[in-house]
């Protein structure tokens, strides 16, 4: 039945199925049970309830749906016939490319994965400038590429290992570069990690403002002296203490989300803080890691956070439902995505013995005002299983206009974006949309050269313009340069 479902090519445009009564009341009934489960843990945790605030007392969570505007149902399985070939201008009309330019210090824009299109670095923006975050530091630009200013250079802890790279640890003292900056409001958000001290710190900073924090624990890391903005909070032991992604969500609070081991370890998905440190909300993670035999463990799926209509957006992983967080402490359900029969559960994906070959998880969700661009995976994406061309990637996109599912035909080895018909460049799957709905993606310039050398390329039929814009674009490239190509 799965490798009928995988190879549908039918061109039908089926309605997904949703009865949005019947999956509010589901939802509410299920999130009511849990609750109930944990509510003597929690009560006894004198950590959770009873503490002060700037919003007084602190709040109990509450992730009940709105009866009204319940949540909608995205059935993956269950649309696979409406297909067709995918093409940029159904989602956009515009490209630019913007080539960030090089920081005086040369190696802050180095990516050591320069050569792949899924790069180790990443980009945020909020319409009126851009962050590069990579592994040597942190970096802000205009909207036009121009630089700005570096913000933090890493300088220790990163090693090389051939085609691998690792950091952290005793000798790192930085910004760690896989846990993503955030942009709200003029403010940055970020996490810091200083090796020596075996802690961590959520700093806030002001964007262009230069404002530093003293720091206390660097006797070992000379001319290194201040973090820039302001620690909100100080962190133990890291990992286990330190949050998986950091987000502001008003003029005074901000949100720290666990990884999906530590939350299932401590019971904790996200709490929200004021400024002082001070908790507001926890939320509960209800999936448990409990009896866990195994010596090692899975990597789970990457946890799914986004801002959309100026409120945070989670998808826990291995949980079907999407969340926005209405501060302090509302978590709406929106949508639920829905893979049926084929869903893993948290404790077979942590299992490394069990198998999930027939098993079809998602790996990215992005979300426009008219769409949503939903990949997906069959199988586990593990660097091993893609090297034995053991996993297959789908793209899809969802109307939310019209409520339509658009998937495209069969499956790719490697994720792959879709058509663009646009300019005939590269293929496009965005890594960020902006404030404004424009939608993002970071190149480098050896994809980019490897693109107009393609075969694909020389063969498109495009424009004589518009193949002497890329040639031209691609010959005043290094392989080691950065470029955003922005939709919309």
């Amino acid at each position: 039945m799965g490798v009928i479902m995988f190879f549908s090519n039918s061109c039908r445009h089926n309605r997904l199925k949703t009865n949005e009564k019947e999956l509010a009341e589901e939802i509410m009934i299920s999130e009511k049970a849990k609750a109930e489960k944990e509510k003597n843990n929690l009560n006894n945790d004198p950590d959770n309830y009873g503490k002060k605030s700037s919003y007084g007392l602190r709040k109990k969570e509450n992730r009940l749906p709105d009866t009204q505007n319940p949540p909608l149902r995205i059935d993956i399985p269950g649309t696979l016939n409406s297909s067709r070939a995918l093409k940029l201008s159904d989602v956009a009309s515009e490209i630019r490319y913007v080539k960030l330019e090089t920081p005086p210090d040369t190696i802050l824009l180095y990516d050591h994965f320069f050569y792949r299109d899924e790069l180790m670095s990443t980009i945020r923006s909020d319409d009126e400038q851009i962050i590069f975050q990579g592994l040597y530091g942190v970096i802000r630009y205009n909207m036009q590429g121009i630089y700005q200013e570096t913000i933090w250079e890493n300088k220790t802890g990163i090693n090389f290992y051939g085609k691998m790279v690792s950091y952290g640890g005793n000798d790192f003292f930085g910004v760690p570069p896989h846990i993503p900056v955030n942009l709200t409001n003029g403010d940055l958000y970020y996490e810091f990690h200083d090796g020596t001290a075996g802690t961590g710190q959520v700093m806030k900073y002001k964007i262009g403002t230069g404002k530093s924090t003293p720091v206390q624990s660097q006797a070992e890391i000379p001319g290194q002296q201040s973090i820039p903005g302001d620690t909100l909070i100080t962190s133990g032991n890291f990992p286990i203490d330190q949050p998986e992604r950091i987000f502001g969500i008003g003029p005074d609070s901000w949100a720290g989300i666990n990884s999906k081991w530590n939350s299932g370890k401590s019971g904790t998905m996200l709490i929200t803080y004021n400024n002082s440190g001070d908790t507001i909300c926890k939320f509960t993670d209800y999936e448990r890691i409990v009896d866990f035999t195994k010596s090692v463990y899975r990597r789970p799926v990457d946890l799914i956070t986004y801002q959309s209509e100026g409120l945070l957006t989670i998808k826990p992983e291995y949980n079907d439902t999407v969340f926005r967080l209405i501060e302090p402490e509302r978590l709406l359900p929106v949508y639920v995505i829905s893979f049926g029969e084929l869903t893993v559960s948290f404790s077979d994906a942590l299992d490394p013995d069990f198998d999930l070959s027939q098993k079809l998880m998602l790996m990215s969700l992005h979300e426009t005002t008219n769409f949503l661009f939903i990949r997906y995976t069959q199988n586990n994406d593990s660097p091993d299983n893609i090297k034995k061309n053991a996993v297959r990637f789908y793209n899809v996109l969802f109307d939310k206009k019209w409520g339509k599912m658009l998937h495209q035909p069969g499956f790719t080895l490697y994720p792959e974006g879709i058509v663009n018909d646009i300019d005939g460049g590269m293929r496009f799957w965005p890594d960020f949309i902006t404030p404004d709905g424009e939608m993002m993606k970071l190149i480098s310039g050896k994809i980019i050269k490897d693109f107009v050398n393609s075969e694909e390329f020389k063969a498109a039929a495009i424009s004589d313009e518009n193949r002497r814009k890329h040639l031209s674009m691609a010959s005043g490239l290094k392989n080691t340069d950065m470029v955003i190509m922005i939709v919309k």
